[in-house]
């Protein structure tokens, strides 16, 4: 699934004026989704009282390894050519209606998250 997030992140760019970081720019925004997901669990188990508080250099680290993690899963042998190629062949509905769940259910979440814990997250 991270590979279609990918490339649909990844074709958004391409068709913007700024084409040339397309890669790039994809991995920034899906690292920035998943580290959403991340802080969003992170937020709930703080409020179990599991975890504390994540300070803002827990979130910066956290999002700097999600991007070093994805740069090395796509950039290492240029797999992501392999992952574009892949999904330009063969278009699936279905894997669409999930992505446009999995981004609005992302963001819904961490919303509602940061409404319950008064903007801490």
């Amino acid at each position: 699934m991270i590979d279609y997030l990918f490339f649909k992140f990844y074709r958004l760019w391409k068709y913007s004026s700024y084409s040339e970081i397309a890669v790039y720019a994809a991995l920034l925004i899906l690292a920035v989704f998943l580290n959403c997901n991340i802080h969003t669990i992170w937020g709930v188990l703080e409020q179990y009282k599991i975890l504390p508080y994540p300070t803002r250099t827990m979130y910066n680290v956290s999002l700097g390894l999600i991007f070093i993690l994805l740069c090395i899963r796509f950039c290492w042998k240029r797999r992501y050519k392999a992952v574009i190629e892949k999904f330009n062949e063969k278009p699936n509905k279905n894997n669409l209606l999930i992505l446009i769940l999995y981004i609005f259910l992302s963001l819904f979440l961490f919303v509602l998250e940061a409404f319950y814990s008064k903007g801490k997250i």
